[in-house]
């Protein structure tokens, strides 16, 4: 019955996951939220895009963030090089048992390979049937292409799935493609409503 039109209301067949700020740490909205408003941080965000996106270099994204914001750049470095993440651990766990009746995505604006060499275990990694990084396919998220691939990718329609970010920003271009979404708070929060969701 999963897939098909129960009563009108499209079953959920893959629920995609954000990677920082839902599997891990922010850093880089942490490192944000330190700097002054101004036309340095909007400078320094763009520079993150570009850099997201494969469109700038790691070296040239430090380089640029401390012109425009003052800032040392090791810690900048840090949020990507960083071995040693803080993982969510209890979300990790509550996917595996979604795994067993649920394709399992990521969508992630990630300058680097960081996810699959640092971040995740092979065995972690293997909890994912895809994951979407925006420097291996040229955009970044809100852009609506990256979600329609991610759901391509996972052999579905964007109303099979749902995603889940800490941005709400993110969220309402995910519902724009057709998907569910939900705004992460805490894990509690989060999978209270996506099992309201995976019940409806």
């Amino acid at each position: 019955m999963r897939g098909k039109l129960l009563w009108g209301i499209a079953v959920i067949k893959a629920v995609i996951f954000d990677c920082f700020g839902v599997l891990t740490k922010d850093w880089w909205r942490e490192f944000c939220a330190s700097v002054p408003p101004g036309p340095g941080l909007q400078k320094a965000k763009e520079l993150n895009h570009l850099y997201d996106a494969g469109l700038i270099s790691l070296k040239e994204f430090v380089a640029g963030v401390e012109q425009v914001t003052g800032r040392e750049p090791q810690p900048i470095e840090d949020i990507f090089a960083s071995p040693e993440p803080i993982k969510n651990t209890t979300l990790l766990e509550y996917i595996k048992s979604l795994k067993t009746g649920y394709k399992i995505g990521m969508i992630s604006n990630v300058g680097t390979n960081w996810v699959r060499d640092y971040f995740l275990s092979p065995e972690e990694q293997r909890l994912f049937d895809d994951m979407v990084f925006s420097f291996e396919v040229g955009t970044t998220k809100p852009d609506p292409r990256i979600y329609e691939l991610a759901t391509k990718r996972l052999g579905l329609k964007p109303q099979d799935c749902v995603f889940i970010d800490d941005i709400e920003r993110y969220c309402e271009a995910a519902r724009a493609t057709g998907m569910k979404a939900i705004l992460y708070k805490d894990f509690e929060q989060m999978k209270t409503e996506l099992d309201k969701l995976l019940q409806a």
